[in-house]
């Protein structure tokens, strides 16, 4: 528990066996209260450890009063339902995350049959499909383990105000990441809760799927232009450290992005290609250095295509490139190339 200003908290709960190794939750006390933004894995790893942070301070499970999450991947929803029962917190999320509660966590065969489908009419090979059923079968029941697929007391769309004592956050709605990604600000204090929207040292998946809508990469470059507007002297993420220079690290993030986009361009210019065959020709990065696509495993070859697609149809938004259908399979081309 680390206190970054009187009555805000930050707590680490435990992520075993990945990569980001843990989920920050803010915790804010108020006299009538706690509000706890975003609530780790439903895991007795992240329950105890939450319990035990909450007593450091002298604070209980039973304290906490309101429960905001930023969007509803297990690592920041998963523990919401079991604290709503016994706490009675209000829990409050953005209305298109309410809409996916249900469709990603309560038919999971639903859900792996429709990113097949995904990814067979974008270009991916019978073999690597066969490579990503067995990923899909491990991985999304283990989502559905680690969350309850509970549906929010209140829903937000963005601009309301959340106060809990001396706070007063208004809730940013920030698509990319997650189609209702919000983030929180509190100006009196210039903090931003940035979730998984902005964080440190890596930059944030944003992917094209079917639950993402039809431009994910263009709302997260947008939201991201609207938040350097702002007056913010600290941003807590939902992984990794506090840090200031918010604007310095957008404008890296865009960089990043403008960059990757350069390079998936140059891919479409000689003629058309499926978004599969263009992730093939790219290089990587896992555990900050960079591979081949022939070197990630069938997860990470999924998530590649991914957000491979997220660029390109940021791009055909923009009028760079075009999409055609042969085959029943998806094809990209630059305008004006072949």
């Amino acid at each position: 528990m680390k206190e970054i200003i009187p009555n805000l908290y930050l707590i680490e709960l435990p992520l075993p066996n990945n990569p980001l190794g843990y989920v920050n939750a803010c915790l804010v006390r108020g006299d009538n209260g706690c509000l706890l933004i975003d609530t780790g894995w439903d895991t007795e790893g992240a329950f105890n450890s939450l319990k035990t942070q909450l007593a450091e301070i002298g604070a209980r499970v039973e304290d906490i009063s309101q429960i905001v999450a930023t969007h509803i991947h297990p690592d920041h929803y998963g523990l919401a339902g079991r604290l709503r029962r016994l706490s009675q917190a209000r829990i409050s999320l953005h209305h298109l995350e309410r809409d996916l509660v249900q469709t990603v966590y309560s038919d999971v065969g639903k859900l792996i049959q429709q990113g097949l489908e995904w990814m067979q009419i974008n270009g991916v090979s019978a073999a690597e499909l066969a490579l990503g059923l067995s990923q899909l079968r491990a991985t999304r029941p283990e989502m559905v383990q680690f969350t309850a697929a509970v549906l929010p007391d209140t829903v937000l769309r963005g601009d309301e105000a959340i106060s809990v004592g001396s706070f007063t956050f208004k809730v940013l709605w920030t698509p990319g990441h997650s189609p209702g990604h919000i983030c929180l600000y509190e100006p009196n204090h210039g903090i931003l809760i940035s979730g998984d929207h902005i964080l440190p040292d890596v930059n944030t998946d944003v992917s094209l799927e079917p639950q993402s809508g039809p431009n994910p990469l263009g709302d997260y470059l947008n939201s991201l232009s609207e938040i350097k507007q702002l007056s913010i002297s600290l941003t807590l993420p939902g992984h990794g450290h506090p840090f200031t220079g918010l604007e310095r690290r957008i404008d890296e993030i865009i960089q990043n992005q403008r960059q990757r986009g350069s390079e998936i361009l140059d891919k479409v210019k000689p003629g058309a290609k499926t978004a599969s065959q263009i992730s093939g020709e790219l290089t990587w990065m896992r555990n900050a250095n960079q591979i081949n696509w022939q070197d990630l495993n069938p997860w990470d070859r999924r998530l590649a295509l991914l957000k491979t697609l997220a660029h390109l149809e940021a791009m055909r938004f923009g009028g760079k490139v075009e999409k055609s259908t042969q085959g029943g399979i998806i094809y990209y081309q630059a305008i004006g190339a072949g």
